[in-house]
């Protein structure tokens, strides 16, 4: 009898041991979500400034030929 009343004790002690595991678990896995989240907004945010300047520079760009045209046109003007 006294056997089968520790067993039974150190199976609900297990069964809450394993429950107290599961949601850490649980906790850590939103936490870690969380984390990964902000992480991926801001790869986000990085990848549009990078657009931005890539956007810039393909302006620039364009100026840049424009100027020569004009100058070869003007060239071959003279």
């Amino acid at each position: 009898m006294f056997l089968i009343y520790n067993m039974e004790k150190l199976q609900i002690f297990l069964t809450l041991l394993l429950l107290l595991i599961e949601v850490v678990a649980f906790a850590w896995l939103i936490l870690d979500m969380q984390r990964s989240k902000k992480k991926q907004n801001k790869i986000i945010e990085l990848e549009h400034q990078i657009l931005q300047v890539e956007n810039s520079i393909m302006d620039l760009e364009k100026n840049i030929i424009q100027k020569i045209d004009m100058l070869i046109k003007s060239r071959n003007n003279e």
